[in-house]
C-alpha cells in the first residue's frame, strides 16, 4: 500500500542519515549539560528563597522574643538600585535620630528582608503578616527607583496608637533619590516624619506639656531652615507641625517672637494655597493663623487682630461643618437629643396622666 511504501521510505533514510549522527549525538549531549545546569540554578534559586524565608522568621521571632523595653521597629533591605546604601543611610538615621523625636523613649531596630511592590495589595499583606509574626510596633520597608526628587519611596505600617497589626496604619513617605540630597538635616528629617507616624499624638501638640513642645518646636525650625531638598509636600507637613507647636508654647509662655513667626509662615501659605491641593491643611493653616492672632491680642489687645482671628476660625468650622464626619456626628447627635426628649416627654405625661 501507498502509506505503508511511505513509512518504510522514511524509516530506511531515518536509519541512514540520523541515528547514529555525530550531530545529533552532539546536540543531545549539549541539551543534557543546559538541563542539568537549569535543574542546578532552580535548586540554587529555592534553596535561596527557602534561606530568605528562614531569615526573616528568624528576625521576626527575634523581634517578638525580645523583652527590651521600649518600641520595636522591623526595617527591611530597600529594594532596587543601591539598596544596601540606602539601607545603611536609613538603619542610620533611625537609629541617630528617632529617639530624639520620642522624647527620648527606647527602641530597638530589626532588620528584615526586602519587601517588594510598594504598597501593592499583596505586598502590604506581607508587610501585616511579618509584624504580627514580630508583635513590632512598626515596619518600614523602601523602594529606591532612582536619583530623581522622587527616587527613595519609604513605606511602612504603624500600630502607633494602640492598633493590633490587622488595624495598623500604612503611610508613604517620598524623599529624594540621590544620596548627596540626603545628607545635612535630611536624616532628622526621615527620624521626625517616622517617630510621627510611630506616635500619632505628634501632631495634636495639646497632648504635650510645653516644654516638650518647646524642644520639639525648635528642632522642626532647624529642620525647615537647613533642609533645601524637602519636597514641597514634606515642608508643608513640617511646617503645619512647627506652627501648631509654636503656638501651644506661645499660649502658655507669651512668646511673642514665636507668634509672630507662626503669623508670618501661614499667611505665606495661605497666599500660595493654590500650589497645595490638600485642604486639610488649608484647614490646618487658618486654625493656625487663627489661634496665633487670637493669642497675640490676649497679650496685647488690637480690636483688628480679633476680628482678624474670628475671620480664620470661622472658616475652619465652615469647612468642619462641610465634612461628612462631621455631619454624621452631628446628626448622631440629634438623634440622641430627639430620644432623649421623647423619654422625658413620655415621663412627664405619665407623672402627670398616670399612664
Amino acid at each position: 500500500m501507498p502509506v505503508e511504501a511511505w513509512f518504510t521510505t522514511a524509516e530506511s533514510w531515518f536509519e541512514a542519515n540520523v541515528v547514529g549522527a555525530t550531530e545529533l549525538a552532539t546536540f543531545g549531549f549539549v541539551m543534557l549539560c543546559v538541563l542539568a545546569a537549569a535543574l542546578v540554578i532552580l535548586a540554587f534559586s529555592l534553596l535561596g528563597s527557602l534561606l530568605k524565608t528562614l531569615r526573616n522568621a528568624s528576625g521576626a521571632r527575634s523581634a517578638r522574643s525580645d523583652k527590651t523595653p521600649g518600641y520595636r521597629i522591623l526595617v527591611a533591605r530597600p529594594s532596587g538600585k543601591r539598596a544596601g546604601r540606602a539601607w545603611k543611610w536609613l538603619l542610620t538615621a533611625l537609629d541617630s535620630h528617632l529617639s530624639e523625636f520620642n522624647f527620648g523613649a527606647p527602641l530597638k531596630l530589626f532588620r528584615t528582608g526586602t519587601i517588594r511592590g510598594g504598597m501593592q495589595t499583596r505586598a502590604v499583606q506581607r508587610a501585616r503578616r511579618r509584624l504580627e509574626v514580630a508583635d513590632a510596633d512598626m515596619l518600614v520597608w523602601a523602594d529606591r527607583t532612582g536619583r530623581r526628587e522622587d527616587g527613595f519611596v519609604i513605606h511602612g505600617l504603624s500600630r502607633g496608637g494602640g492598633l493590633t497589626a490587622v488595624e495598623a496604619r500604612s503611610f508613604t513617605l517620598v524623599l529624594p533619590g540621590k544620596m548627596a540630597d540626603l545628607e545635612g538635616q535630611m536624616p532628622r528629617v526621615a527620624a521626625y516624619l517616622l517617630a510621627r507616624e510611630l506616635q500619632p499624638a505628634l501632631a495634636h501638640p495639646q497632648s504635650f506639656r510645653a516644654e516638650k513642645m518647646k524642644t520639639l518646636a525648635d528642632a522642626l525650625s532647624e529642620l525647615l531652615a537647613e533642609s533645601p531638598a524637602l519636597s514641597v509636600a514634606l515642608r508643608s507637613r513640617i511646617e503645619a507641625d512647627f506652627c501648631a507647636s509654636s503656638v501651644h508654647v506661645a499660649e502658655q509662655s507669651g512668646d511673642m517672637e514665636a507668634l509672630d513667626h507662626v503669623i508670618m509662615l501661614r499667611r505665606i501659605h495661605l497666599e500660595d494655597i493654590k500650589s497645595d491641593r490638600d485642604t486639610s491643611r488649608a484647614v490646618q493653616a487658618h486654625m493656625d493663623l487663627g489661634r496665633a492672632l487670637l493669642a497675640r491680642a490676649t497679650k496685647q489687645f488690637d480690636r483688628k487682630t480679633v476680628e482678624e482671628a474670628i475671620s480664620h476660625l470661622s472658616k475652619v468650622i465652615e469647612a468642619l461643618q462641610a465634612d461628612p464626619t462631621i455631619k454624621r456626628a452631628q446628626a448622631a447627635s440629634d438623634a440622641m437629643y430627639k430620644a432623649q426628649n421623647l423619654l422625658e416627654t413620655r415621663k412627664r405625661f405619665a407623672v402627670n396622666f398616670g399612664g
